[in-house]
């Protein structure tokens, strides 16, 4: 609640939420209740104020870096506060400088310790301590609340939706976005697994390439049949087409859709529809005159 971060320091975390020693067992040992005693935060500052003082350029060129790809991208995207997963990617460029300042302190403290002309095998002695204490540290808590190992829900979803598919018919499955289709593509990419079923996403099929790609063999599932040619779904040609209501509900064969929908035919652009009595000329933009339409109820 209200972003109640830990640091592992008992009093420091007392002060803000309160004595964690009474947390209930489940709380204690989650494993996503992940500690680093501000130890990555303080190489990190480190890093920034050694940069400022050694090359201001460099440190300002970064420092804007991390606000837009921060603070300024979160105000920008103006995300909603729940989200079906975290989005902490989109602030992955900040992490990359942040990075950089992290390894940029523990080489501030090297330096310094060659200024103070420290003995030589301290200078090592810190970088290794730099690594136990950041990267190492944090590898040590979080693998447990990343760890993916034996989870193979996703597979077998993926596995079950192929596997109730009939075999080598040249069979098509749909899919719409992203969640849905990752497990099938890791099922007939990685595992070879029903290469004959046609996965189709959707959401793509709004792209030239896309399209391209359905209309080519993959192993052993057969293109997708299309009557249209890429240069009449080229990027930037027919990229919607405009529902239009005119005639009475029908229905319409596949075949009888499509040419319509592809025809150059002054018929079935809006331009036609609008001079023919249907439309009304100052709602629809010149530009827009020859977008294709489709006529429906």
């Amino acid at each position: 609640m209200d972003g109640n971060w830990i640091s592992g320091i008992d009093f420091v975390d007392s002060i803000r939420l309160g004595n964690q020693s009474e947390l209930s067992e489940d709380a204690l040992n989650n494993k996503a209740r992940n500690t680093y005693f501000f130890l990555p935060l303080i190489l990190g500052l480190i890093g920034l104020f050694f940069l400022y003082q050694q090359d201001p350029k460099r440190f300002w060129v970064l420092l804007l870096f991390f606000l837009f790809t921060g603070l300024a991208l979160k105000v920008y995207l103006n995300e909603r506060p729940f989200e079906p997963r975290e989005r902490d990617y989109a602030l992955v460029g900040s992490f990359y400088v942040f990075c950089i300042w992290i390894g940029m302190g523990a080489y501030a403290l090297v330096y310094k310790l060659r200024n103070l002309k420290a003995p030589k095998f301290i200078q090592p002695a810190v970088v290794g301590i730099c690594l136990l204490a950041v990267p190492l540290l944090m590898a040590y808590q979080n693998w447990d609340d990343h760890d993916r190992s034996d989870r193979f829900t996703a597979q077998s979803m993926a596995k079950s939706y192929l596997q109730s598919i009939q075999e080598d018919v040249g069979a098509m499955i749909f899919t719409i976005g992203d969640n849905d289709t990752f497990a099938l593509w890791y099922a007939q990419e990685i595992e070879g697994y029903r290469t004959d079923v046609r996965t189709i996403n959707t959401s793509l099929l709004a792209t030239d390439w896309y399209i391209d790609q359905m209309k080519r063999k993959t192993y052993d599932s057969d293109p997708i049949p299309s009557q249209m040619t890429h240069s009449l779904y080229a990027y930037g040609i027919r990229d919607y087409i405009k529902h239009e209501s005119m005639i009475d509900s029908i229905r319409w064969d596949i075949k009888d859709y499509i040419n319509w929908v592809s025809s150059d035919n002054s018929r079935t652009k809006v331009q036609e529809f609008v001079t023919s009595g249907w439309g009304r000329p100052q709602q629809i933009a010149s530009q827009y005159s020859r977008d294709d339409f489709l006529p429906y109820q």
